[in-house]
């Protein structure tokens, strides 16, 4: 068998394991995320892609990175001229290179020779300003700064390289992730790479910033399923993975206008199943090939759209 760096394929790293494995299976995921977000969507109408697999460890959350990976760049913004047309006191979000700060915004200082933005309690430079947005959906419990993680391979190869302070800047929770959390949560510490690329790994958790109630800054959310009521998404949600039968039951009620039913056969459970064929009976079926996207062995898919 060829070493990792001969495979020059996706690898993934588990640190509990030790060691970075080939995972074609890993890609074939991502792949699908990727896919769907590309799709044109019918107003009045979801899609769902059933996904059946041996066993669902880090398929979700591969799915959803692929989506997120797939995302354009953050556009590039006249910084000076976006300060300006800011009224002083709205909440903004702001990313240099190294942070990443959501706070309230006051002026630009021009006292000091180059122009400054005044965010918080803090002035930077326009030159080190990567992006900048108003926000006034943003509340004063989620103001603050972040590190920015820097892009591995992973992000690197989807072009955003460049962009990433930025697109950390500019993103909304458009995945929700419905599923056992406690399950979820440790996979989030999987990294994933190219092998033989620049930028080593990227952890799953760093692609999808999941919403952890503070941060201004996310790109998903882990939604509990096993509730007994329909679980709240964000509004932004564009795309949602139902890992499991607990998150596949919701189904029916789910009004998302992309959703993956993600369906473990190593579970004595057929309940997922029967919800999924339950809900292709009111709709349309799609060939999976006319997505641009093909499974491999020992995963299987089933595609149709639905009214909502």
């Amino acid at each position: 068998m060829a070493s990792v760096t001969e495979q020059g394929g996706l690898v993934l790293l588990d640190g509990r394991a030790g060691g970075a494995t080939p995972a074609t299976w890993a890609g074939q995921l991502l792949g699908l995320g990727a896919r769907l977000a590309r799709q044109r969507r019918r107003d009045g109408w979801q899609l769902v892609v059933a996904v059946s697999v041996p066993t669902r460890d880090y398929a979700a959350l591969l799915i959803s990175a692929g989506w997120v990976l797939a995302q354009p760049p953050a556009p590039k913004v006249d910084v000076l001229a976006t300060a300006g047309a800011i009224p002083p006191g709205t909440p903004a979000r702001m990313a240099t290179s190294q942070q990443l700060v959501a706070d309230q915004f006051f002026r630009i200082d021009r006292s000091h020779g180059e122009p400054r933005i005044h965010l918080g309690g803090t002035f930077w430079k326009v030159g080190a300003v990567h992006h900048l947005a108003a926000d006034r959906t943003l509340s004063a419990d989620r103001f603050g700064r972040r590190s920015v993680t820097p892009p591995g391979s992973l992000i690197r190869r989807t072009g955003h390289g460049d962009s990433w302070p930025g697109d950390l800047c500019a993103s909304k929770p458009t995945v929700s992730v419905v599923g056992i959390q406690s399950r979820l949560t440790p996979e989030l510490d999987m990294q994933a790479g190219w092998a033989g690329c620049e930028g080593g790994y990227d952890r799953l958790r760093d692609v999808l910033r999941p919403d952890d109630g503070t941060s201004p800054f996310s790109a998903s959310a882990i939604v509990s399923g096993g509730r007994d009521r329909f679980p709240a998404m964000p509004a932004d949600t564009l795309f949602a993975v139902l890992d499991g039968a607990t998150a596949i039951r919701w189904l029916p009620e789910v009004r998302i206008p992309v959703v993956v039913a993600l369906i473990d056969r190593s579970s004595a459970d057929e309940s997922a199943a029967m919800t999924v064929l339950q809900r292709r009976s009111i709709g349309e079926p799609v060939a999976v090939a006319g997505l641009g996207w093909r499974a491999i062995a020992g995963i299987e898919a089933l595609a149709f759209e639905a009214r909502i």
